[in-house]
């Protein structure tokens, strides 16, 4: 059986989080848990940059003996200054993600995993960089390589050093580098450039001599209303409506009195949030936001999310039967998928299928079915089950997720979220052995293709399946339809493969790296919400290779832009396209060529299309 690859959802709570994640007064001084490295045990001071003089007096170090603390020179002074007093030994243990200090020197310890961009800091209130520097900013996406086994590793390493690779967020790096240095494969000067660019980014971002503007930030500014707002918004915005029969939502909050909330998720805190994700200002759960639309009766349906045993299934059930809505809000959380954590299948986990069931037999009025989860789930029997209303897909949504799955019951807010991936039917995990990688199918071993690029067999809901609470209606309103490209005599035809008795056109295609790739298509299209609910629409625009192509994608996704029409009324939406990166194919040796031909453009869920004819000559 095939394990299933997590997706992660990255949910950032609060739009400062991407430039202040804290500021030292608001950091715990007792204990701290560092990313999967233990704890560090701050000594009760209170520094917010490196180069205080205090800081260095309470280490016995006076400030003004080291030159990288002196702010009247230049930054890459400064930093070339602090690598050449670092012995080798010294500077391979600062080339990890946890970087080690050099505390003769004075420079601390600092944690790289923390980072904002490789995911928001949950280290904390803030981001920690040590224990006597708790300062506040945001830093760039690191990089890691890896490989199956030391050896490999070392192999794959060693080059991406030459190859300018400054930090490796692992332990290689520090372990085996100081050795590449003593058998020639490495030379230290490379490795003072890599810990000069990371020190210069870090003079940059104030770790050295702080800046004073954002000493005051705390959880007053994270927690704004504002930010607040934002992440109900967002919320909102990622729901995903995958079923509405007869218009079972909304629910009219003037006729709908009592509601049985029930379901491992329906009071959930953390599952909500997610991995990669800040300490919450105030979490809103569903049960919360759905009270106040009625009498609530609450039922947990299971012990706990795995849902072992269906004892308080029955309990649930007689809720459900006296309610004028039953809301189930099921799914899985991060002890079933996670980074490290593959899925072994794509069901509900324990008795929630047995739950679901039960309950929506029982139930009087209408139900709804709301999912936690950032992979897909077989819930084809709630899809085809008359009794079950409604579906909706929540992801993980992250701390006022309650209130936006309640804007969206009750209309407050009409979804237009779309689904990031295929929704796979449970056998789909039977056809495909772990240590299979094609994208494409492996039609000698029956294995399907993976990714919507690639597979077009049954599923339970496609990639990018959304519905509203309106109606939309596309009309290309004008588009290029030919793009005719001139070869100098340093660009060749390129020979791709065609399926037997295939049309081949004189120059089949021409390598992307060959080309200076600047031709755009051109197109409008307008969108009219011809209900009577504003909405918002996502438009994705696809494209689709010339006939023929052996083993080239299905489509791909090339462009999208969410739109918000009021209802009776239309907007234009404008895309423009880059040739070579909206029309290219990748063959069997993992070139990006430009295929001539008729290409498709494909507009939505092949709502509209047109042809786009690629010419070359010379």
């Amino acid at each position: 059986m095939a394990k299933i690859h997590t997706a992660l959802i990255f949910v950032y709570v609060c739009s400062a989080y991407f430039f202040i994640l804290a500021c030292a007064r608001d950091v715990p001084t007792n204990s701290y848990t560092l990313l999967g490295h233990g704890d560090a045990t701050p000594t009760g001071s209170n520094f917010t940059f490196v180069c205080d003089p205090k800081r260095y007096s309470s280490l016995g170090l006076d400030v003004t003996k080291f030159p990288f603390c002196d702010k009247s020179l230049p930054y890459d002074v400064r930093a070339s200054d602090l690598v050449k007093q670092m012995t080798l030994s010294e500077k391979v243990l600062q080339l990890g993600n946890t970087n080690r200090g050099v505390p003769r020197l004075g420079l601390p310890k600092y944690e790289w995993w923390s980072e904002a961009l490789h995911g928001v800091s949950n280290v904390g209130p803030g981001t920690f960089f040590d224990d006597l520097v708790p300062s506040s900013t945001s830093f760039p996406t690191l990089i890691d390589i890896t490989g199956y086994g030391t050896q490999m590793k070392m192999q794959l390493h060693i080059p991406s050093k030459q190859a300018r690779l400054d930090l490796d967020c692992g332990e290689f790096y520090p372990r085996y580098v100081e050795g590449s240095v003593q058998q020639g494969k490495v030379r230290e000067a490379e490795i003072d450039k890599s810990l000069k660019n990371l020190y210069i980014v870090l003079l940059r971002l104030g770790f050295f001599d702080g800046i004073p503007q954002y000493t005051s930030f705390g959880k007053k500014d994270i927690c704004s209303d504002e930010h607040v707002e934002l992440a109900r918004e967002a919320a909102r915005e990622g729901t995903v409506l995958l079923k509405n029969v007869d218009q079972t939502l909304p629910l009219d909050a003037d006729k709908i009195k009592t509601l049985a909330v029930i379901g491992p998720h329906a009071n959930a805190t953390a599952a909500m949030i997610g991995n990669y994700a800040g300490v919450p200002c105030k979490i809103v759960t569903p049960l919360d936001a759905l009270s106040a639309y009625g009498e609530v009766n609450y039922k947990v349906g299971c012990g706990e999310m795995k849902c072992r045993n269906d004892s308080l299934i029955f309990p649930a059930m007689q809720a459900a039967e006296k309610a004028d809505a039953t809301i189930i809000v099921a799914g899985i959380d991060l002890s079933i998928e996670a980074e490290s954590l593959d899925r072994d299948d794509l069901l509900l986990p324990g008795f929630q299928t047995q739950l679901i069931k039960q309950v929506a037999d029982a139930a009087k009025g209408p139900v709804i079915l709301v999912l936690f989860s950032a992979g897909g789930l077989d819930i084809g029997f709630a899809k085809n089950n008359k009794k079950i209303g409604a579906i909706l897909w929540a992801g993980y949504p992250g701390e006022k997720g309650g209130l936006a799955i309640a804007d969206v019951i009750f209309g407050k807010y009409n979804p237009g979220g779309r689904l990031p991936l295929t929704w796979h039917e449970a056998s789909y995990a039977d056809m495909l052995p772990m240590t299979s990688m094609p994208l494409r199918p492996v039609d000698s071993l029956g294995y399907p293709g993976r990714t919507y690029k690639f597979f077009n067999g049954s599923t339970v809901y496609p990639f990018a399946y959304g519905l509203s609470y309106t109606q939309f209606n596309y009309t290309l309103k004008s588009a290029v339809r030919s793009t005719h490209i001139k070869l100098n005599k340093f660009q060749h035809c390129y020979g791709i493969k065609y399926r037997a008795e295939s049309h081949i056109p004189p120059c089949p295609a021409v390598r992307i790296d060959d080309m200076d790739c600047k031709e755009k298509i051109n197109f409008e299209v307008e969108v009219k919400n011809v209900g009577d609910r504003d909405g918002s629409e996502v438009v994705v625009v696809y494209s689709k290779p010339p006939e023929g192509l052996d083993a080239s994608h299905i489509k791909q996704v090339v462009g999208f832009q969410r739109v918000f029409v009021p209802a009776g009324g239309s907007k234009k939406v404008k895309f423009v396209l880059n040739v070579c990166n909206s029309l290219r194919v990748v063959d069997y040796n993992a070139y990006s060529v430009l295929p001539s031909g008729g290409h498709t453009i494909v507009i939505g869920d092949d709502i509209i299309s047109f042809p786009v004819h690629v010419y070359f000559s010379s």
